[in-house]
């Protein structure tokens, strides 16, 4: 099998060669004007849209039989005649003089170069070969290739999703993406023509997917499908594109939008979100480019609105609601379900208030040498809670780990605060044990929802600062742009 040698010819005003006048050479001749060559023609009897072109003085047209002088101070020539023996004479004595040769017929093998199936937009050119042996394949994959740069020229931000404020609990928590379901929506965007990367982003209060993709109703219409959000009022879910997009992530990475406005967990939700999505080949290292300059504007808005509110992270409002509600909390029997990020911060600020505590991992023990901390495995869970005042859980899981099954194992008055999204204690729990307190992490953040603070302020001098910072927005873009044009 013959193998080619991908390059790219700088054929700017050099002198090119096409003998032929039929279709196959009119092909050629415009290819080679595409890239702003000198174009000569020799032919007998060209057709008549190569003597238009010749009209035109586009070309060079030499209306007679093919000259073996044709070929001096020639830098590149195509033998496109239907003589197989003539083009054969071209390409040899065109390897002779040392020029670039290429035989539009069976004796292709014979000379210096093929032609691959291209496509040019603007400042982009892409070839697909088969090495000559399958081009009703390279012709498939041009066209597709040419329907991609033309969806990422159209590319926006854009930003899909629901949270809180639009959609209660019970509802918003049948479209998480935990689990297996995350990678199982990556997956199925990552086979969307016109998506060049993105971000999911799920927290306890919102699902959102982050992509630069073509803007186009079709288009947006197959994400929501994929969200699930098709199933949704068009108010219980927001569309930001463009510019909007970028001021609307600055808004919810800064904690603007969550239920406790100001909040520190939201950023790091975010880092972690860009970082699975790259590791997942969602996102390219351009997506890079708008988290950097996300974060930044962050920061501003952080420290320009600091002075006008305290953040608070749902860790200590689940302190202040056991404070506030079981003032000697500290006498009772606590035990702490999950051993993550929120289940190790929460132990921490128990074992700060002298509290005695059962910690339960779910797959890894972890190493723990406090004093009156007892270390248990899911698998105890239901020796746990007899024992159990207050229950605290804070699972990752897909799906409740604790359900009406265990009902009897709960203590008359104990109370359960469960920080887990989807929510780790089933619904029908309350409805088996009305003498148990439940709370889950949406009636906290209504608990403590802030009176002292005017968000109204807030707000404006935060879209003041991202409006400072539009410029990185548009670098953001640039930078994709410039990104596509390297590779």
């Amino acid at each position: 099998m013959i193998t080619a040698f991908p390059v790219n010819l700088l054929l700017n005003g050099k002198k090119c060669l096409v003998v032929g006048g039929g279709k196959i050479a009119l092909r050629k001749i415009r290819k080679l004007l595409d890239f702003d060559a000198e174009v000569v023609v020799v032919a007998s009897e060209p057709s008549s849209r190569i003597k238009e072109l010749a009209e035109k003085n586009v070309i060079s047209l030499n209306e007679r039989p093919f000259s073996d002088s044709d070929i001096d101070d020639i830098c590149l020539v195509y033998a496109a005649t239907d003589d197989h023996a003539l083009n054969n004479k071209i390409i040899m004595l065109a390897e002779k003089a040392k020029i670039l040769a290429c035989s539009v017929d069976r004796g292709w093998r014979e000379g210096s170069f093929i032609t691959p199936a291209s496509i040019r937009n603007k400042e982009i050119t892409i070839s697909v070969s088969s090495q000559g042996v399958a081009c009703r394949k390279t012709k498939l994959i041009k066209e597709n290739l040419a329907r991609h740069i033309e969806s990422i020229e159209n590319t926006e931000l854009i930003v899909i999703g629901t949270d809180q404020r639009l959609l209660p609990l019970k509802t918003r928590e049948l479209l998480h993406l935990s689990g297996q379901r995350i990678d199982h929506a990556g997956e199925m965007i990552m086979n969307i023509w016109g998506v060049q990367g993105f971000v999911l982003l799920n927290t306890c209060n919102r699902i959102e997917l982050i992509a630069a993709a073509g803007n186009s109703p079709a288009l947006i219409d197959i994400l929501k499908m994929i969200l699930k959000f098709d199933s949704l009022k068009k108010e219980q879910y927001y569309i930001k594109t463009a510019y909007e997009a970028f001021k609307h992530l600055c808004f919810c990475v800064s904690g603007l939008y969550s239920q406790t406005p100001g909040e520190n967990h939201i950023t790091a939700q975010f880092k972690d979100a860009c970082i699975y999505a790259q590791n997942k080949n969602w996102a390219g290292p351009v997506f890079d480019i708008l988290q950097n300059n996300v974060l930044h504007v962050t920061k501003h808005i952080r420290n320009r609105t600091s002075d006008l509110f305290k953040g608070i992270e749902i860790e200590d409002i689940a302190l202040k609601f056991m404070e506030a509600k079981m003032p000697d909390f500290r006498n009772s029997q606590i035990s702490v379900i999950g051993t993550g990020a929120l289940g190790k911060r929460i132990k921490e600020m128990l074992v700060e208030k002298k509290c005695g505590i059962n910690w339960v991992y779910h797959s890894k023990c972890p190493a723990c040498l406090e004093p009156g901390i007892s270390i248990f495995s899911l698998d105890d869970l239901d020796r746990v809670l007899q024992e159990t005042d207050i229950l605290i859980t804070a699972l990752s899981f897909d799906k409740p780990a604790i359900s009406g099954m265990r009902d009897k194992f709960f203590r008359p008055g104990a109370e359960v605060i469960d920080l887990g999204m989807p929510r780790n204690v089933s619904g029908d729990l309350a409805k088996l044990r009305k003498d148990v307190n439940f709370t889950n992490i949406e009636d906290l953040k209504h608990w403590h929802r802030r009176n002292n603070c005017d968000m109204a302020q807030v707000f404006a001098e935060t879209e003041k600062i991202i409006d400072e910072h539009r410029e990185v927005y548009e670098k953001f873009f640039k930078g994709f742009i410039d990104w596509n044009k390297g590779e």
